[in-house]
């Protein structure tokens, strides 16, 4: 039982009504975005909103506690939330729905399948907390964070786009640090190498159950940098113009 399986075990759930299902929610198959990713919409206010607008994305959104606070208190801006478990996302809907959100969907998909679908340009944000660690040698691959990811991650971000990374296991974010580290596409947001803490005002479901471990997160953010940006080239994400 991974992690995040294991926070969300004992919650009740249902599927959302057909008015919340139709407002907030997108049940896509791994297999159907393997086989056909151009079937499905692009990652992008005008094809998930019929707008335009700011867009910002969270990857392992689980019940969506973190996402629906920054959709709540930012209704100029646009939000995705993107989980693997159905269950996770059953109950991020329902928090949308509760709070009456206008700006937010998510998505129950393996984030993988879904990077052929990223604007270049379009994501103004990318939040990644408190994943899964796969500590395990043989599970490591599993992980989202990784130089690959950060390719994909430069071309679907916008000009000086965000990366927050936030997690509780110190074996892990010394990787991810490293990673980062090492990629001069990126620049910190903060002059300290990282950020002990997270206060977002509204805790995660996995935050407030790890905090009570008494292990303090850590974390980094960084933008793409502008004078690279405007230098890269602009190709298109895994092939998709």
């Amino acid at each position: 039982m991974t992690r995040r399986s294991f926070a969300i075990r004992h919650l009740k759930f249902a599927p959302p009504g057909e008015e919340a299902a139709s407002k907030y929610l997108l049940h896509w198959e791994t297999g159907d975005l393997y086989r056909a990713p151009e079937s499905f919409p692009r990652i992008s206010t005008a094809q998930l909103f019929g707008t335009e607008g700011p867009l910002e994305l969270e990857i392992g959104c689980g019940t969506g506690e973190f996402l629906c606070t920054l959709a709540a208190n930012n209704p100029s801006r646009y939000f995705v939330g993107i989980d693997i478990s159905l269950k996770a996302i059953y109950i991020a809907v329902e928090n949308a729905h509760s709070h009456g959100l206008n700006d937010i969907k998510f998505v129950k998909a393996a984030v993988q399948f879904i990077y052929p679908l990223l604007v270049p340009g379009s994501l103004d944000a990318i939040y990644i907390h408190f994943p899964d660690p796969c500590l395990h040698p043989k599970y490591r691959k599993r992980r989202i964070f990784n130089r690959d990811f950060l390719d994909i991650a430069f071309r679907a971000l916008a000009d000086r786009g965000l990366i927050s990374v936030v997690t509780d296991k110190p074996v892990l974010f010394w990787d991810l640090l490293a990673i980062i580290e090492e990629d001069s596409r990126y620049e910190k947001t903060h002059a300290e190498r990282y950020l002990t803490g997270f206060d977002p005002g509204v805790k995660s479901r996995y935050q407030s159950i790890w905090e009570k471990h008494g292990t303090e997160p850590l974390r980094f953010e960084v933008r793409k940098q502008a004078e690279v940006a405007a230098n890269a080239p602009g190709d298109s994400i895994a092939g998709i113009k």
